[in-house]
């Protein structure tokens, strides 16, 4: 028979099991419910900040694409800088170029080249088109007026470079109108290169002449290509001459007068490129003090260099539409770095650093006052544009 105490525990026991399927009903009703709610809430959150750190990080990649060197341009230098230092200087690399026709083959004969070479650039950006301005007809009277006004006695060679292709008809009359050996070389399988990591397409310039980015194409020919052409190793000095541009009255054979005096450059008219009109211009100058640091650069021309931070708001150069130089000078191990330097800065197609003003940098780290000749001291008469 049960005893009192034993129904007791009995009764106990069953108010214990109904208040514990209570707590856990309420739990189940509503404590669930709610750690449900917060976990539904903290998954939107979190979705939430996950598309906002996307977009966040995207809107930092296409600003750090085109502000990086603005803002931390000296420290992106040093550290390009620094990861090159300890390795040897590179060569410039030779690019040989795929066409090549001359005065030569022409004739059928073969004729020494020359030390000294006149290059003219005609980029079109039409190619083959014909156009309203056909430039080989004025490059004919170049040809000319340099037989008859430069006292070189016709020895020094002519290369014409050139996009896209000229007729027969604009190329024999050229030959034939020169005593000189003339060469047409096509360039465009570089022209129309870019620096490494640059897009033209999501970029517009700041500054822009006779297409998109076809000024920056001419500014990065002559100051890195030009001299990375196989066709130019043979050669120790070259006279640039625009087709806008030509020598007046007699000249002397101004490749003897830059050996014989050890110069380096014979310099023209010195001109500015100012920030407000090319924005980003004197940014030139960070990427200049990361070089010179990094290579312990002591400049050779102190004025010129000095000139460089003068003035607040211009970059100097000297207008080289018409300039003569000595290749060697040009081709040393530590202007190669330095152009490297500007390459991979983008700086041409960013802020369209031209090729006047980085030539004036290279001079100025480079060559001192006497191994730099100026056109007007030595007396020699030219026009631009004409």
């Amino acid at each position: 028979m049960m005893q009192t105490s034993d129904l007791n525990h009995l009764v106990n026991e069953d108010s214990g099991a109904h208040g514990f399927t209570k707590i856990v009903n309420r739990i189940r009703t509503d404590l669930f419910p709610k750690i449900k709610q917060s976990i539904e809430s903290l998954r939107h959150q979190m979705f939430f900040l996950l598309i906002v750190s996307i977009l966040l990080l995207i809107f930092l990649l296409f600003y750090s694409f085109g502000t990086s060197l603005q803002t931390s341009i000296s420290i992106d230098f040093s550290q390009q800088l620094t990861t090159n230092v300890a390795t040897t200087s590179k060569s410039i690399p030779y690019v040989q170029e795929p066409h090549i026709y001359s005065k030569s083959q022409y004739l059928n004969k073969t004729r020494l080249p020359s030390k000294n070479v006149i290059a003219f650039l005609v980029a079109s950006f039409a190619g083959d088109i014909r156009r309203a301005y056909n430039p080989y007809p004025k490059l004919r009277q170049k040809m000319i007026q340099l037989d008859e006004r430069l006292g070189d006695n016709k020895t020094t060679d002519i290369v014409i470079f050139h996009t896209g292709y000229p007729f027969r008809e604009d190329l024999i009359p050229i030959m034939d109108a020169t005593a000189r050996n003339v060469l047409f070389v096509n360039v465009d399988h570089i022209f129309y290169k870019f620096s490494p990591g640059f897009d033209p397409h999501i970029r517009d310039p700041t500054w822009t002449q006779k297409g998109k980015w076809h000024y920056h194409h001419m500014c990065y020919f002559w100051f890195k290509q030009v001299f990375e052409l196989k066709i130019i190793q043979q050669y120790r000095y070259m006279m640039r001459l625009d087709d806008d541009s030509e020598i007046q009255g007699k000249w002397p054979n101004v490749f003897e007068i830059i050996a014989k005096r050890r110069a380096v450059y014979i310099a023209n008219t010195r001109i500015v490129d100012f920030e407000y009109i090319l924005p980003g211009t004197k940014l030139v100058r960070n990427l200049t003090i990361a070089f010179i640091e990094t290579y312990k650069i002591t400049p050779q021309n102190s004025g010129m260099f000095a000139d460089l931070f003068n003035h607040t708001i211009e970059i100097p150069g000297y207008w080289n539409n018409l300039e003569v130089m000595d290749l060697l000078f040009l081709r040393q191990p530590r202007i190669a770095e330095f152009t490297r330097l500007v390459d991979e800065s983008r700086g041409v197609y960013l802020y369209r650093w031209g090729d006047a003003p980085l030539r004036f940098i290279i001079l100025a780290l480079f060559a001192n006052a006497s191994q730099i000749l100026h056109r007007e001291e030595l007396g020699l008469q030219y026009c631009h544009p004409c």
